[in-house]
């Protein structure tokens, strides 16, 4: 387990958040999954949910508004910002878009939602007094976080540029880079395959679970679905999910050891 009491540094993942139609729905979906209990905020931030496991905040929940149908149930990712107005307008120099401007959040802190050169949206997140997760590779909490790209190698690159990091190949047939600062790698980048059908550039979330089995098994029961088997890899037992409401999510079990 690892906790965060303060900013991250610059660059690093510090934030995820769901949104969905039905956010009571949504937090009742999560809890039974993760075990999550929730601060529900007021309608001046339009109750934006934080949940926790324990005392430790690890996610984000909001409804999707009315004024915004076209957005699709999704897990969102934050990159941690120092500056995040020349953040922005480095993104933009390197092809990435605009979808929401920067917007202060009370005390909390300020945010910027993007759109990467291939398609992947994106946020920035500058602290206030939210850091972020405060817990991270515990049984609910984020475990690792993945980028699925039509062009792997334009998105590495650009990632690279933004966030300041260095990026190394994975060993093996597929396509994939790790991003890293210093020794801690942040994340991965995946390029998509064609074989896998139509499947849109996105960032997923991996969650650490303590049994994968048992907990694809509850999100069958409380209407989720399986995307594929359950599999053993390195790095634990993994399972592709999808959400009642159609966000798409990874859960690994770590290895022994």
């Amino acid at each position: 387990m690892t906790t965060y009491l303060e900013a991250k540094a610059a660059g690093s993942p510090t934030w995820t958040d769901h949104a969905s139609p039905d956010a009571e729905a949504a937090r009742n979906f999560y809890h039974a999954v993760f075990g999550w209990q929730y601060d529900i905020g007021g309608p001046e931030f339009g109750g934006y949910t934080t949940a926790r496991l324990g005392a430790y905040p690890v996610a984000g929940m909001s409804a999707i508004p009315e004024s915004m149908p076209d957005l699709k149930p999704n897990w969102g990712l934050y990159f941690a910002s120092n500056d995040i107005n020349a953040d922005v307008a480095r993104a933009e120099a390197l092809g990435a878009k605009i979808v929401f401007p920067v917007m202060e959040v009370g005390p909390f802190g300020s945010m910027v939602h993007l759109e990467d050169p291939t398609g992947a949206a994106f946020a920035l997140w500058q602290a206030g007094s939210h850091v972020g997760w405060q817990v991270s590779n515990e049984p609910g909490s984020i475990a690792w976080l993945e980028l699925y790209s039509p062009n792997a190698k334009a998105a590495r690159d650009f990632y690279v540029a933004m966030l300041n990091t260095a990026a190394d190949p994975m060993p093996g047939g597929m396509e994939y880079y790790v991003l890293k600062q210093g020794d801690d790698q942040l994340c991965g980048i995946m390029q998509i395959d064609p074989a896998w059908g139509p499947m849109p550039a996105q960032w997923v979330n991996y969650f650490a679970v303590a049994n994968a089995d048992e907990t694809v098994a509850t999100v069958l029961k409380h209407g989720g679905q399986q995307m594929g088997g359950i599999d053993d890899s390195p790095f634990g037992r993994i399972a592709a999910l999808m959400d009642p409401f159609g966000a798409i999510f990874k859960i690994v079990q770590p290895p022994v050891g």
